[in-house]
């Protein structure tokens, strides 16, 4: 049996309805958008005080919202969070769920080694969370760009690809370093889930006040917020700091899945 073959169909069907899902929810954005494009009663209603406040929360309260690059700025909540829900969710789940299924017997005494296991779901795991992140920002350049163009539009949507990626492929590796170390595999989706709306909490806090500037280094929404995707400069140490998580929470995972009991 071809674990990754195996692993690639069983997920098939969740990738999809996560890409439908979220394709019509920028297509109804993109429609929502026309309506107001370039319309500066629009953009008056939306220097309402309260708005402001919603606006700074998410960090982009000095963004032109009138282009599409700016709409999107306000939109990357919807984007940013699903997209690290998927990796989080696939994460924690591609690994758990041979014992949830009660399949971890068939899987591990096959003629393969734990670790090519993990390796093949490790694989299928990157390849839809990479997948799903390049069908959400293709469409969304789609979408927008075909109701109002900007020099800036293509950078932007690059940008906003590369820190979404990187983000949701942080969540992705906590996902799998909790499913292979908690020994009720059962919480492993549910605390992951837990760690990203907290973090994400944090994050929106930080764009409140700057008391709490410091914790923005324990939220992985500020690593690569809008701010960095419109001006195109990311920061080297949220870089470094994405990588350094991510290859400890994948070489974690190796070595505990190796040397836990599983539940069959």
């Amino acid at each position: 049996m071809n674990i990754f073959n195996r692993e690639m169909s069983a997920n098939l069907k969740a990738f999809i309805i996560w890409s439908i899902s979220l394709s019509l929810l920028f297509l109804t954005a993109s429609s929502e958008y026309s309506v107001f494009a370039d319309n500066p009663t629009v953009a008056d209603a939306l220097n309402d005080p309260t708005l402001l406040v919603f606006f700074k929360a998410l960090g982009v309260d000095e963004i032109d919202i009138m282009s599409p690059q700016g709409y999107l700025s306000i939109m990357s909540f919807y984007i940013y969070l699903p997209l690290s829900i998927y990796g989080a969710l696939i994460g924690s789940g591609i690994v758990s769920k041979e014992e949830r299924d009660k399949t971890a017997e068939y899987v591990f005494t096959l003629p393969v080694t734990r670790k090519k296991v993990l390796f093949s779901k490790l694989l299928v795991a990157l390849f839809y969370s990479l997948a799903l992140t390049l069908w959400v920002i293709l469409f969304c350049y789609w979408a927008f760009g075909r109701i109002s163009s900007s020099d800036n539009f293509a950078p932007f949507m690059v940008n906003l690809g590369f820190g979404v990626f990187l983000t949701q492929l942080l969540f992705l590796s906590i996902g799998l370093f909790l499913s292979s170390v908690l020994r009720q595999y059962k919480k492993s989706g549910a605390v992951t889930l837990g760690i990203l709306i907290t973090t994400f909490m944090i994050s929106m806090l930080t764009q409140i006040t700057d008391k709490v500037d410091f914790l923005k280094y324990f939220t992985p929404f500020q690593y690569f917020n809008v701010n960095d995707m419109l001006s195109g400069t990311f920061r080297i140490e949220f870089i470094i700091l994405t990588v350094i998580i991510v290859f400890g929470c994948i070489s974690g995972m190796f070595y505990f899945y190796n040397k836990r009991d599983l539940y069959i």
